[in-house]
Parts: C-alpha cells; structure tokens; sequence
C-alpha cells in the first residue's frame, strides 16, 4: 500500500505538467474585442486590456526564456553564470519596478475604479511591449552588437 501511494505521489507532478496550457489570446482576437465596444464601456475596456495584457506578457514570457538561453550560452565556456544570474535579477527588478510604477498610475488616475484599474492595466502592457522590444532588437535581432 506504501509503495503504491509513493508511485502516485510521483506520478502526479507529471499529470499536473502534462495538462494542456491555455493558448494566449491572439491579436485578431484583441483587435476584435477592442472593435466591439459601444461607447465609453469602461467595463467591456478593462476586459479587452486584460486580453491584451495576458497575450503581451506571454509574448514577453517567450522573448525572457530566449534570452535566458542566449545568456546561458554565453555563459558556458567559463562555466560561469554570470550573465545569467544578472539577466534574472534584472528581470527581478523589472516586475517590481512595473508593479510599483502601474500601482502609482492606477491610484493617480481620476475616475472610478473601473477607470484606475484600466490605466493600471494599459501601464503595464505599455512596459511589457517596451522591455520586449529592447531585449528583442539588443539580444535575439541579426543586428546585435
């Protein structure tokens, strides 16, 4: 009975990593939402900016793991990990930063609620999309320097 339950203990981090992810929102789909809105629906705004936010930082997700490799590989003939230990406390400190800075737009922004919690929401994917863009075109373009 012991060594049942023990097989099924191990058995299940591979059930729960083997469950199907949910795809990110496509911009077609972003696009769409964003066309559907009648008005000034600060409600139907703040539900196509958090589509929007979860397709930016999957693609921001894509481009870090990608960089993390290319800094990994960097690191590799010193056998240090020196470029990759600081490629992760600069992306660290980009969250807090992101946090802290869309915190601050949130509650400054005049309005209702809704209204804060949509230019929290448009701080952070303006962030994302930047931080993106510049490890893209500084590490992964053909033009790195």
């Amino acid at each position: 009975m012991l060594k049942a339950l023990l097989g099924f203990a191990l058995l299940i981090p591979f059930a729960v990593s083997a469950a199907p992810q949910k795809e990110p929102p496509t911009a077609d789909a972003v696009a769409q939402c964003y066309s559907a809105i009648q008005g000034d629906n600060q409600e139907a705004r703040g539900k196509c900016l958090a589509m929007e936010l979860e397709m930016v930082q999957a693609t921001y997700k894509d481009v870090t793991d990608r960089v993390a490799s290319y800094a990994k590989a960097l690191d590799k003939p010193s056998g240090t990990r020196t470029r990759w230990n600081k490629f992760i406390l600069s992306g660290q400190s980009f969250e807090t930063f992101v946090k802290r800075e869309c915190d601050f737009v949130g509650i400054t922004t005049k309005g209702n609620k809704r209204v804060e919690a949509n230019a929290e929401l448009a701080c952070r994917i303006g962030y994302y999309r930047l931080r993106t863009s510049i490890l893209t075109n500084r590490h992964l373009s053909q033009s790195s320097y």
